[in-house]
């Protein structure tokens, strides 16, 4: 029998606690009940106890203080904790101390009967080895149980696992599973804690709860309900008929209900359930995933929908309303961005971004496959630029295209990636280790806006406050070409812009540059493409 003390200044609670359910018949035994935090660090050092249930808050020494001195005592100890709606970062340090639960008051019994068979089951595997606690058929239904759980993992990860049928009596044959001719549909949920996202420990402890509910809520709906954590989201499949599925649907929406309930101990989240279209046969079980995962991506629209569903919304709506992440980061945006990187001017960078939210925000369409694709290309755009600048930036490229995943708004998501590029060039600003960068970036900005004017090493000099000759090494210096080179290269830039984005003659394009000489201007721009700006624009247009 496991010892169990019980800890919490309210008798009441105490008493709630010890009489709600059968102890023994789950293997526990009550060992004591204390009701101040000093009587129940006695107790631990003076009895056995496997069990330690307390309240985050108590006299004398509190819960807190209780957990860090029995863990010292006994690191193996398992620890519940109780918890009130407005303690969410008493049990948020709980829980990195190794709480393993926390009940919230009022204690109902279904959630301390889940709690104990948890720490039941743990408790077994941790002696499994040592006492010989299951025997040959337990480990049979445990290596089941793991099968049955690595299905959605090889249909998702692994499909070539399959070659490339998947067929419901193999299927059901390798995986302990029983599908049957009918419908199916997949499940995605996602559970964003808003203020914690970077705490991976809260993410892992919502994923758990959330699919706990699921199981709990979803039990014997449906002819087969598969449910499983994948990289940070819970993963779902249904098989059974159509009113089953109705069914499921129903069910489901009071699931979304008791998990933002959660937000009462873990501060504020959102939830986001996404169903895949429902599918005659296994076969298309990709198919509707992909379904889910478009109408998980649609949140950046549609958060407020207690069920997203991409079929559904497709159909009731005007489709001529399309959009593409094109029509936000074209050539002219990728040129002022790219610029913008390459002179490091943060203000601009910012107003681009924030241009883009706010464009996206009043999209007609409302398609959140274009808010993710508009924030890859971005994060792909800012990498290309800072590694053609030779901007030391570290590659964190994957995590950030990671993160999206934890946010459910547009101006979040761009509010974070915005502030990862301004940061980052900030960053490289500050270490960069010689001051004859500014000028030189000053000196970069004032050709580029003045390119098409009759520029000359003294004038630039001039406006920056150099002597020419002193300028003329620093520059040469810093972009390992002089000056007379780079404004080549800047004229001849914007030409094959104009070429490629207008109908202008050659001969305007060559004034607009800066050229009166088109002669000149066609035979530089030769010998610096390789062809001639008439050969460019049918080569490349």
């Amino acid at each position: 029998m496991l010892k169990v003390l019980i800890a919490d200044d309210e008798k009441k609670v105490c008493q709630l606690i010890v009489n709600l359910i059968d102890w023994e018949s789950l293997g526990f035994e009550i060992a004591g009940v204390v009701n101040d935090g000093i009587s129940a660090y006695r107790f631990i050092q003076n009895n056995t106890v496997n069990l330690m249930i307390t309240d985050i808050r108590m006299p004398g020494c509190d819960g807190m203080e209780l957990i860090q001195k029995a863990k010292v005592l006994y690191p193996n100890m398992h620890i519940v904790i109780i918890s009130g709606y407005s303690q969410f970062d008493y049990a948020q340090n709980a829980i990195r101390y190794g709480v393993e639960d926390y009940l919230l008051k009022p204690i109902r019994k279904k959630d301390l009967m889940a709690t104990l068979k948890k720490i039941l089951d743990r408790y077994k595997e941790e002696i499994r080895d040592a006492r010989k606690w299951e025997d040959v058929q337990k480990k049979l239904e445990e290596n089941e149980e793991k099968v049955k759980r690595s299905l959605l993992e090889d249909l998702l990860k692994r499909p070539e696992k399959f070659g490339g049928f998947f067929i419901c009596e193999k299927i059901n044959a390798e995986y302990h599973y029983r599908f049957v001719e009918g419908y199916y549909q997949t499940l995605i949920v996602k559970i964003i804690p808003v203020k914690r996202k970077e705490d991976a420990d809260t993410r892992r402890l919502l994923l758990q709860k959330g699919a706990e509910l699921l199981r709990e809520s979803l039990q014997n709906v449906c002819n087969e309900t598969v449910l499983n954590i994948i990289d940070g989201e819970i993963y779902g499949l249904f098989n059974g008929t159509k009113e089953e599925l109705k069914q499921t649907h129903r069910r489901l929406k009071k699931v979304k209900l008791d998990l933002i309930r959660l937000q009462d101990v873990f501060d504020e989240i959102s939830v986001y359930l996404a169903l895949g279209k429902c599918i005659e046969s296994i076969q298309q079980v990709l198919v509707s995933f992909d379904d889910a995962r478009a109408a998980m991506e649609d949140r950046f629209y549609f958060a407020d929908d207690f069920l997203l569903k991409k079929e559904e919304r497709e159909e009731g709506e005007n489709r001529a309303d399309t959009d593409s992440a094109k029509n936000y980061i074209d050539n002219t945006f990728k040129k002022r961005f790219l610029n913008y990187i390459e002179i490091m001017d943060i203000d601009n960078i910012r107003k681009e971004l924030e241009l883009i939210c706010g464009a996206l925000q009043k999209s007609a369409a409302k398609d959140g496959t274009v808010v993710v694709d508009v924030y890859r290309e971005i994060l792909t755009l800012f990498y290309f630029g800072v590694h053609s600048y030779n901007i030391s930036i570290p590659d964190q490229y994957a995590e950030l295209k990671r993160n999206l995943e934890l946010f459910g708004s547009i101006d979040r998501a761009m509010d974070y990636l915005t502030e990862y590029i301004v940061n980052s060039l900030m960053h490289w600003i500050a270490e960069k280790k010689y001051v004859e960068a500014r000028p030189i970036r000053i000196a970069k900005r004032y050709i580029s806006d003045n390119y098409y004017k009759p520029l000359t090493l003294e004038i630039v000099s001039k406006e920056i406050g150099f002597n020419a000759t002193y300028f003329s090494s620093m520059f040469k210096k810093e972009t390992d070409m002089n000056f007379s080179e780079y404004l080549k290269k800047i004229r001849i830039d914007n030409a094959k812009n104009l070429l490629l984005n207008t109908e202008n003659t050659v001969e305007d394009i060559s004034y607009a540059v800066g050229y009166s000489d088109i002669k000149y201007f066609s035979r530089l721009f030769k010998k610096l493409t390789g062809v001639t700006p008439t050969e460019f624009r049918k080569l490349y247009n």
